[in-house]
């Protein structure tokens, strides 16, 4: 299959080097200089966007959502009715690019940053025009950055809020608990080993035991130790209410960034 990529940045790069060995790949980036070390590093074709729009089987637009409204009327006189889109702009619907797009096949992704290690996972959904066929040849591309989960398009912005934006909330967790850890008493460096060994410990317990996240919560809590003096702060300060609006206020904005 030839893939063609419309904004070669952090996402789309990575989405590239996960497929250049499977696809003939076609690339469209603004940013010249990224554009030739792409080219000398996976030996892909660079070419305008017309050329990339025509030519390819499959069109995926990686480029940010703020610069869907324009981007979407220079793509359309170049798509044809056959040809797969595939998007993973955060907030822009099916339906939004159907409207500039015409009657064409599109499959909506939402990935997120860990996809630039190939530790990523991506949802996606079809627009009215793509079938279950389409949908499975858009998760054999994502594939390649981490796993796929389909979900319905109405659950994308909750998506958005939880596995799009996650990563950050991980990153700020991590953050604090290595200030914290250097106010014990502890190196930069040894908080900076602890702190990661015991996130990324954590989530592959969860991941491989498949146990509820609660339940070896409680595993952990010892009545009346350690780990419930510190988890009664956390539930003193609200936690679970912070993480609620803080999802919610995600998922707003994510409703938000969607273009009419």
């Amino acid at each position: 299959m030839k893939l063609g990529i419309i904004g070669a940045g952090n996402m789309g790069g990575a989405i590239l080097e996960s497929v250049y060995r499977q696809h003939t790949v076609l690339i469209c980036e603004a940013d010249k200089r990224r554009a030739s070390r792409l080219v000398k590093a996976f030996k892909v074709k660079s070419r305008d966007l017309p050329t990339v729009a025509r030519e390819s089987d499959a069109l995926l637009l990686a480029v940010k959502p703020q610069s869907f409204g324009a981007l979407l009327p220079e793509v359309r006189p170049f798509v044809r009715k056959n040809q797969l889109i595939i998007s993973i702009a955060a907030g822009i619907t099916t339906k939004a690019i159907e409207r500039q797009l015409g009657a064409v096949k599109v499959i909506r992704c939402m990935p997120n940053m860990p996809a630039q290690i190939g530790e990523g996972v991506t949802a996606l959904c079809k627009g009215k025009n793509a079938t279950a066929a389409d949908l499975k040849k858009a998760a054999g591309i994502l594939k390649n950055v981490g796993r796929t989960v389909e979900v319905k398009e109405s659950l994308m912005d909750a998506v958005t809020a939880v596995s799009g934006s996650g990563p950050a909330y991980v990153f700020l967790f991590a953050e604090l608990m290595q200030k914290a850890a250097v106010d014990l008493g502890l190196t930069k460096k040894q908080a900076r080993e602890l702190v990661i060994q015991t996130l990324s410990g954590s989530a592959a317990q969860l991941q491989k035991t498949n146990e509820d996240a609660g339940r070896l919560r409680e595993k952990v809590t010892s009545k009346g130790g350690t780990t419930a003096a510190a988890l009664k702060v956390f539930s003193s300060l609200g936690l679970e209410k912070i993480v609620k609006r803080a999802l919610k206020a995600a998922a707003k904005r994510s409703k938000e960034l969607a273009q009419p």
